[in-house]
């Protein structure tokens, strides 16, 4: 018990959370900064406001998410269990893709998010064929929800 109560044991920990703050800080400032060219280049009416950056935030914190969850899953998961949930993934996706239209917006906001999953986590190089589906389907589901949510904002507006 004396080994989890050291001072030197502590400062360990309090600067590896302070460098995993770090990392979100800037990955959720730079993927802000990217969506918003988006933004810009296919709504240019819309002014950057309080909505837009929660629904920004929310975005690159679900990414975060769910890129760490897949590659986790990846490492530890049996293979049954992650095509299980590519299953699951595949059948979402592919219901919300008949809700929507092709859309550029959405595209070219997918496309993006996915470059920045790639700069900023080096683990997605050692994923499994299924844990890069999987990855895909995640950021594909994240991005209809964000897509969503901004369309309907812009639609109030």
């Amino acid at each position: 018990m004396a080994i989890f109560d050291s001072e030197g044991n502590m400062k360990f920990i309090l600067e590896e959370i302070k460098k995993a703050d770090t990392f979100y800080n800037l990955f959720k400032k730079e993927f802000s900064e990217l969506i918003n060219i988006n933004i810009q280049e296919f709504y240019p009416d819309i002014l950057p406001g309080k909505e837009i950056d929660e629904l920004l935030e929310a975005y690159a914190v679900a990414i975060l998410n769910a890129t760490e969850s897949v590659i986790d899953k990846d490492r530890n998961y049996p293979m049954y269990r992650l095509e299980e949930e590519l299953g699951t993934m595949n059948r979402l996706t592919l219901r919300l893709s008949k809700l929507e239209e092709n859309n550029d917006f959405r595209e070219a906001v997918h496309l993006n998010a996915k470059e920045l999953m790639v700069k900023h986590f080096s683990a997605i190089y050692d994923l499994s064929s299924t844990g890069f589906r999987l990855l895909e389907k995640n950021a594909k589901l994240y991005n209809w929800e964000f897509a969503s949510n901004f369309e309907s904002i812009f639609e109030t507006r």
